[in-house]
């Protein structure tokens, strides 16, 4: 089944800008726990990249084996729920922590692992998802793949710059993170909702445009 090709790019922006925003808020929950230092966001960063790679891998799994709209927008709309209750978790969170270790260094680790690991996970798995979704044919998967990931990077360079310059100094971090979980939620119904198209008589695999050349 292929998820019409207007939905899959306007999703690769929203996750992208989600992502990219909810990396630079985290900072603004850690920041008065664990310090604004280069180690935080050492650890940011890095829990970021670790979700992203996991979500990569499995994203990619999971679409060849179910490739299905309504799947990935039940796992985005997982992410917008797990999103959502940071604001009412983060404290209790964050204490049990400091419960765990004095040093804000692994401390910082720790929390940044709690709040971006589970929901970015699941966003790192929509543009494998996507790819897999959209393609007609083989012969577009580098051409499709390509403008995906350009589009979600167009979406996290202003996720970056719109939740840093224009979001944070307008309005409170709880806000801010029922604004982009709100985003993951119209993101994840465009996925339930968006028609569906079966592949083209024509579109077919190399092994079976050789079996007819041979």
């Amino acid at each position: 089944m292929i998820v019409t090709r207007a939905v899959v790019y306007l999703n690769a922006f929203l996750t992208g800008f989600v992502v990219m925003g909810f990396e630079m808020l985290v900072s603004r929950y850690l920041n008065p726990y664990f310090g604004g230092s280069i180690t935080t966001w050492a650890a940011i960063i890095s829990s970021v990249l670790a979700a992203l790679t996991l979500g990569y891998f499995v994203g990619g799994t999971l679409a060849d084996r179910v490739p299905s709209p309504r799947l990935l927008g039940g796992l985005i709309m997982v992410s917008s729920l797990y999103i959502s209750l940071i604001p009412r978790a983060y404290e209790a969170t964050f204490a049990g922590i400091f419960a765990l270790t004095e040093s804000t260094r692994i401390g910082s680790l720790y929390a940044s692992v709690a709040l971006v690991f589970f929901p970015l996970t699941l966003l790192g798995m929509y543009s494998p998802f996507a790819i897999r979704l959209t393609l007609e044919s083989v012969d577009q998967s580098g051409r499709v793949a390509g403008r995906i990931y350009a589009v979600s990077t167009l979406g996290s360079i202003l996720g970056t710059l719109g939740v840093s310059f224009l979001l944070i100094p307008a309005m409170g971090s709880r806000k801010i993170t029922f604004l982009l979980s709100l985003v993951l939620l119209f993101s994840a119904l465009l996925l339930f909702l968006c028609p569906v198209a079966h592949p083209r008589p024509g579109s077919a695999t190399p092994a079976r445009r050789g079996h007819r050349a041979s």
